[in-house]
């Protein structure tokens, strides 16, 4: 490692720390969480994850992130050292996503790219916030919010409504195609429905969430979507996603759909790469499994120096007793653009303070 990037990787490095077997592992990726947004799930006043308005075009998930959250070196000890940030997916337009780091105390420090995405909700998520009451009134809004804004003129103004310097920005690159459409449908018919939008409207897009993927996924694979999929654990419990199984990524990658992983949540990150071997032993390659938390979502992002070994990428990357899927392997070590990071969480000074008592 020279500045921060890697000079060499392979059996010509001489020098080094013999690691005695160890593997080194690129840096994983959450591609969608509120990491840093919600510290306290109880407690209101840690909340920062929305805007409460159904279209809320410029609100900026860094703009409620708490770097010194103590939720985020539970993430990073387990290897993850990016995180996709995105508000709460509640509402048709819950806001702007942005890509992070998981090392640094201030903002300068942690942002990575921002706004990497626009998040658009389909099914029962585009509802919130006193959105449109059924899915026949969220597609008229749909339809209606891209009639108003045509690809042509990146936007065009309302007389009564017309928006702001940043939201007209925001529409113009999400319309020319600099900024991703993350568009969130779990429901296989909503899903079908975003493959719609997105074609329609011509947009540089992934899907987010997902969960019925498996039912449609050869549609999905010739629309050439990626797809940023999780909760990995979804279960059939509701009538947004009844047919949720644990093969989902497999059937998924089988079809030929690219696939980036993630929590969807700011307490579950650290169990990604548990959740990651949980759907390997439902059939996924091991490799795409590792492909989804560390090449893909970088692609996807458009960070081709982020998520691999290779000469000239950042050195982002950790230290693990054996195969990082497997919870019974410590990850030993994490280093974030070539600096080591402290491998102290809250929970293990709390194990140092009391572990020995009178």
């Amino acid at each position: 490692i020279r500045d921060g990037v890697i000079d060499a990787v392979g059996s010509s490095v001489t020098g080094g720390t013999d690691l005695g077997g160890k593997w080194l592992v690129p840096g994983f990726t959450d591609a969608g969480c509120r990491l840093g947004l919600l510290e306290v799930g109880m407690e209101r006043g840690t909340h920062d994850t929305s805007a409460n308005k159904s279209v809320a075009i410029d609100a900026r998930a860094i703009d409620g992130y708490n770097p010194r959250s103590d939720l985020i070196p539970v993430a990073r000890v387990n290897g993850i050292t990016q995180v996709l940030l995105n508000p709460q997916n509640s509402g048709m337009v819950p806001g702007q996503a942005a890509l992070m780091r998981t090392s640094g105390n201030h903002l300068d420090e942690v942002v990575i790219d921002a706004p990497v995405g626009l998040c658009l909700n389909l099914g029962r998520a585009g509802q919130g916030h006193d959105g449109p009451e059924s899915r026949i009134a969220l597609m008229m809004e749909w339809r209606k919010f891209f009639e108003d804004h045509p690809k042509e003129s990146g936007g065009k103004k309302k007389k009564d409504d017309a928006p702001g310097k940043g939201e007209e920005a925001t529409i113009k690159a999400l319309r020319s195609g600099e900024l991703l459409a993350l568009v969130r449908a779990n429901r296989a018919d909503d899903i079908e429905r975003a493959l719609d939008l997105i074609s329609e409207n011509e947009l540089n897009a992934a899907l987010v969430g997902c969960i019925e993927g498996h039912l449609v996924a050869d549609r999905i694979a010739a629309a050439e979507v990626p797809v940023l999929l999780g909760p990995l654990d979804a279960q059939p419990n509701n009538f947004q996603h009844p047919h949720a199984r644990y093969e989902n990524p497999a059937i998924l990658n089988e079809a030929g759909v690219k696939l980036a992983f993630r929590s969807g949540d700011a307490h579950q990150v650290r169990n990604l790469p548990i959740l990651a071997g949980l759907v390997v032993a439902h059939g996924l390659p091991w490799d795409a499994a590792i492909r989804a938390l560390t090449v893909n979502p970088m692609d996807i992002f458009g960070q081709p120096k982020l998520g691999r070994l290779a000469v000239g990428a950042e050195a982002t990357f950790f230290i693990a007793d054996g195969d990082p899927l497997q919870p019974r392997h410590r990850v030993h070590d994490v280093l974030i653009r070539g600096q080591r990071t402290d491998m102290q969480t809250r929970q293990t000074k709390l194990y140092d303070a009391f572990k020995e008592l009178e």
